[in-house]
């Protein structure tokens, strides 16, 4: 699979690529997700590999999906996981060259992005959607109201059968008018004890360890995957660093007492 894109990628007003698009290499088999997402989830594939048995019953696949939870919880990895699982690049939206101060650029940004991605064969992701989809009567900036609302048309007028993935941290944040927009909601949480015995097996198969794994799902309890992952990549560091020592039970409580510790220190609340 590699990107090929015939369009030049759409730019914002000081001529910035609005998205980037890129070969996602995530598949299903490195998340782990509740059986009710992964159930979700193998559905809306199969829907989009059989668009056409679909449509001959005048019926269209699932192609537009709000992922809510915390952060870390594995939202953007599963608009990689699916992108790669249909065998298509990956399009994501960069907030940073979207959002604009100035009166009516971010609306047009939008209108340019949901243009350009009718056009091709691609999953097209929206990270933190509430940025610019929150309750339009709290706004407090006339503009964002506009981009609101702007947003609602657009995804309401999207007529193409690609996936469009928009994740937020903050679903109570969101207008209540953008939910009616997507197809499906996906619920993400921090994983449970035995998801993330699960998880430390994925990220540890390339490495030798033994583990209690009772005991360090018990103190990774309330942590999120993108945490818990970045103390996999501790201790598998550790164990290239010296010569390939097993990963043990005490480096991952080593690693996982630091962490938690600088988390605090950085004002970060814990589970």
């Amino acid at each position: 699979m590699t990107v090929n894109s015939l369009a030049p990628l759409p730019l914002s007003d000081e001529e910035v690529p609005l998205v980037t698009v890129s070969d996602p290499n995530v598949s299903l088999d490195d998340l782990v997700l509740s059986v009710q997402t992964f159930t979700a989830l193998r559905e809306i594939l199969n829907e989009q590999r059989q668009r056409s048995r679909l449509a001959a019953y005048g019926l269209s696949p699932r192609s537009k999906l709000l992922l809510a939870g915390p952060s870390g919880t594995g939202k953007t990895r599963t608009a990689e996981a699916l992108a790669y699982s249909l065998g298509i690049p990956l399009v994501r939206v960069r907030l940073s060259a979207v959002v604009s101060s100035y009166l009516g650029q971010t609306a047009r940004h939008l209108e340019r992005i949901l243009d350009y991605a009718r056009h091709g064969n691609w999953v097209v992701s929206f990270d933190e959607i509430d940025m610019f989809a929150g309750e339009r009567e709290d706004a407090d900036h006339g503009e964002m109201r506009r981009v609101s609302t702007v947003l609602l048309q657009q995804l309401e007028e999207y007529d193409s059968d690609n996936l469009v993935i928009a994740t937020t941290n903050h679903g109570v944040a969101l207008d209540s008018a953008m939910w009616r927009r997507f197809d499906e909601v996906l619920v993400y949480r921090h994983p449970t004890q035995s998801q993330i015995a699960s998880l430390l097996e994925i990220k540890l198969r390339r490495f030798r360890y033994k583990i209690n794994k009772e005991q360090v799902s018990r103190v990774l309890s309330g942590m999120s995957h993108a945490e818990i992952e970045a103390i996999c990549l501790d201790v598998m560091r550790k164990s290239v660093l010296t010569g390939g020592k097993p990963i043990s039970t005490e480096d991952i409580m080593d690693s996982a007492a630091a962490r938690k510790r600088r988390y605090k220190e950085a004002g970060k609340s814990q589970p």
